[in-house]
């Protein structure tokens, strides 16, 4: 028989008689019992099998209390994937790609089919002449070819080329916004991650400094008033948590909204990442590389021979314009009239120059011209921007770097300090208050070490983006990303 849980009843079952087996005394062996039941195992086969059964088991259980990982790279990847601004810039590419086909479409001739019917009110005739059917009917079947326009559709096809170059980096341009932006709220996740950490470990000083506060007070080595300032402490260290845990919460909720995810991260781990610095140049070398690898610099440039292409449309149209038409005509008439004419075929080449129209070729002349000057102005401003930001990125990375030092080594001075002041407080030597303030400092130094330490990390992340090579960059994975779409 078995449990209800499923496991065998290991019993060794005798009967009350004392005789051996071959006797036919009643016994297990000999008893119809025997013979309908299976073999019993042997108690020593028990463990073994149990042992057994808890090892398969364990590996079910590792696999499902297993941890999601996410790295910041893995985090770039689906950002990148899921944020609609990377989409709308694609269909950007697309528009400028259908702006390609339709400066094509100038180039190339045009076959149009027009059919037409006609019913009169009346046939006339002149004498035994037929003037006027009573219906006719018609189709024409004509074919254009623009031979000269001025040059204006070869410099439409040439700007809708830039365009879509300029389009194509604009692409990259907003994946680098979203690569910073998916790195400003990671590293936002591990401060708050951090922050709370430090938040636990001063709830847990704190409600030490209360445990030692009450033991004193009921010696009689210290007053109410230092117990209640400890209890005091220790709500304010509870309620530093709480907004720990919340501010931890609101940056995991950020971080969602840009990879565009649906799962929540409440269970997942960010796994510390390793930003590789630059290689050590001047800032004068970043300046000046900067001008070659920003996007958006590029951007201005392109924007600039667009807008030089668009004086060049313009003054085409000042120009005469020549086309070849050829026109295939069917007619059908009832009744027919006297000089009708079934089928005709005619070709027509036509020269137009244009003479007056009310000044619009000069509004559009003069439209482009200011065009360009905003472009060239656009090109400057953003060339002097690049200055300023590089500059600004860069002594912000350095200025990190030295503040580190610093916070380390206020860091070992306030946990000392601590140590010495709390176990000066177990004897006595010192008071709440100076526990209290020294718990402060070394809170204060722990947070400022954490923050400068992933500061660094983002600032180096940020000089690359104003020095224009964080697509580039094989520390993120994402070289790749850099050529084309």
């Amino acid at each position: 028989m078995t449990l209800r849980s499923g496991w065998p009843v290991l019993l060794n079952y005798r009967g009350s008689g004392t005789g051996s087996e071959g006797t036919g005394e009643k016994g297990w062996r000999g008893s119809s019992l025997h013979k309908t039941l299976p073999r019993p195992l042997p108690l020593t086969l028990a463990p073994l099998l149990l042992i057994l059964l808890l090892l398969a088991l364990v590996p079910a259980r590792d696999a499902a209390g297993a941890e999601r990982t996410l790295s910041l790279t893995e985090a770039y990847r689906l950002a990148l994937m899921n944020n609609e601004n990377v989409r709308i810039a694609d269909e950007g590419v697309s528009q400028a790609e259908a702006t390609m086909d339709k400066a094509i479409s100038t180039i190339l001739p045009r076959f149009t089919a027009e059919s037409r019917y006609t019913r009169y009110n009346e046939k006339k005739t002149s004498g035994s002449f037929v003037t006027q059917p009573d219906e006719a009917a018609g189709v024409d079947l004509r074919l254009t070819q623009p031979i000269y326009t001025g040059g204006i559709e070869w410099s439409a096809r040439r700007q809708a080329r830039l365009l879509i170059e300029k389009t194509s980096v604009g692409v990259n341009y907003v994946r680098e916004a979203v690569i910073l932006k998916t790195a400003r709220a990671y590293f936002w996740v591990l401060k708050a991650g951090k922050g709370l950490e430090i938040k636990k470990a001063a709830l847990k000083r704190a409600d030490e400094r209360k445990k030692v506060a009450s033991a004193r007070f009921r010696v009689g080595d210290v007053t109410r008033a230092a117990v209640l300032s400890a209890e005091a402490e220790a709500a304010g260290a509870e309620a530093a948590l709480i907004r720990a845990e919340s501010a931890l919460r609101d940056s995991k909720a950020a971080l969602k909204r840009v990879l565009g995810v649906a799962e929540e991260l409440d269970g997942v781990e960010f796994i510390e990442p390793e930003i590789s610095p630059q290689e050590n140049r001047t800032l004068d070398d970043v300046i000046r590389n900067a001008y070659e690898k920003r996007l958006d610099y590029r951007q201005s440039v392109l924007g600039e021979r667009i807008a030089e292409e668009g004086i060049v449309f313009a003054r085409g149209n000042f120009l005469p314009s020549l086309k070849l038409e050829g026109l295939y005509s069917w007619k059908d008439q009832d009744p027919e009239t006297t000089f009708f004419q079934k089928e005709s075929a005619s070709a027509t080449l036509t020269l137009t120059y244009p003479i007056f129209e009310g000044g619009l070729r000069k509004a559009e002349l003069d439209e482009a011209r200011s065009r360009l000057r905003e472009a060239e102005l656009r090109k400057i401003g953003v060339k002097r921007d690049i200055e300023v930001e590089v500059r600004e990125a860069f002594n912000n990375m350095e200025s990190v770097k030295a503040e580190i030092e610093s916070y380390r080594k206020q860091l070992s001075f306030a946990e000392e300090d601590y140590k010495m002041v709390f176990e000066q407080f177990k004897y006595g030597l010192s008071t709440t208050l100076d526990t209290i303030d020294a718990d402060s400092t070394f809170i204060s130094a722990q947070s400022s070490l954490s923050n400068a330490l992933y500061d660094l990390q983002l600032s180096l992340i940020e000089l690359k983006w104003r020095a224009g090579t964080l697509l580039e960059d094989s520390s993120l994975g994402l070289g790749q990303l850099r050529e084309g779409r």
